[in-house]
């Protein structure tokens, strides 16, 4: 089994990473990780990557939120027993604030959940190949390639317009 290197390409421009990407791609290289200073859906695209899971976590928090909001104002008013008047004991159009209310608070605790799960954090060290300068104003692209590959790797990566091509360990 060949052993395998990683190699990550520095890039000034949106332009030469898409163009990067497409090269790497059609040759068949994995690409491990893309790093930008800012979110690009142009990346998004060529990537292929999949939507967030994060937006089920968001609607499961609205759904349980509403039952919550719901539920505690319909157990509070039977367990009072207020005197109503002759109008419904447990009416519905009142109730419809303390869900809303509990559906927002609720749905936010989950995207927060959500969010902190999908996205790994905390971080407790940065990566070792990873440059200041990605989050400033830079790409990177990080590319594993078996050890045979490398100057093929190396070269789409520079014809593509990266700066430059470093070799770093996971």
């Amino acid at each position: 089994m060949a052993a395998h290197t990683m190699l990550m390409g520095i890039f000034p421009y949106l332009d030469d990473v898409l163009e990067a990407i497409g090269r790497l791609k059609a040759k068949g290289v994995a690409i491990d990780t893309v790093y930008s200073p800012s979110r690009s859906h142009e990346i998004t695209e060529a990537m292929e990557l999949k939507r967030s899971p994060v937006r089920y976590f968001t609607l499961i928090g609205g759904i349980l939120g509403v039952a919550s909001g719901f539920g505690l104002a319909v157990y509070t008013a039977a367990q009072w027993r207020f005197i109503v008047s002759g109008k419904p004991v447990i009416p519905t159009i009142p109730y419809v604030i303390p869900g809303f209310e509990f559906c927002i608070l609720i749905s936010v605790f989950f995207n927060i959940l959500g969010l902190i799960l999908n996205t790994r954090l905390p971080k407790y060290r940065v990566p070792e190949h990873y440059r200041p300068e990605l989050s400033e104003d830079r790409f990177g692209i990080l590319v594993r390639c078996p050890a045979d590959r490398r100057a093929l790797v190396r070269d789409l990566l520079h014809e593509a317009g990266a700066e430059a091509v470093h070799e770093t360990a996971r």
